[in-house]
């Protein structure tokens, strides 16, 4: 009774798609779990690559920082020039995806400069530099 009542409020094609899922839920289950396993890999190389694009910012101005307000720490970092090639070195995994994002996108410099914008590396930079001082 309640799969008809279901089926009737999809429709002819909601049907036909329920009737594939209910036909192949285990391979669409591992399918969306393995993409968000690597999902979870690839944000926790976001987060990797970009201390390791920060580290030489950080050993240069790191105590400096910690007295500087955010804009001041953009005004530096947009002076130096941003060594996008070292977060290559960044672990084994191939992917990165932002924290807001799904999307899985291969390592490149290109990429990486999509990606971190420069408000994203300050506010990294602000937050490495706060941990720190504490």
């Amino acid at each position: 009774m309640i799969d008809a009542l279901v089926r009737r409020f999809l429709g002819t094609v909601g049907s036909s798609l329920l009737d594939f899922y209910i036909q192949n839920n285990l391979w669409i289950n591992a399918i969306l779990f393995t993409y968000a396993i690597l999902v979870v890999f690839a944000r926790r190389n976001y987060f990797q690559i970009a201390r390791l694009i920060l580290a030489d910012f950080i050993h240069e101005y790191g105590d400096k920082l910690t007295e500087k307000s955010p804009k001041q720490v953009r005004t530096l970092l947009v002076k130096w020039k941003i060594p996008w090639e070292n977060g290559m070195q960044a672990g084994w995994f191939p992917f990165i995806s932002s924290p807001q994002s799904i999307l899985l996108r291969l390592k490149s410099d290109r990429t990486f400069q999509k990606i971190f914008s420069i408000d994203a590396l300050v506010e990294i930079a602000v937050q490495q530099t706060s941990s720190r001082s504490k």
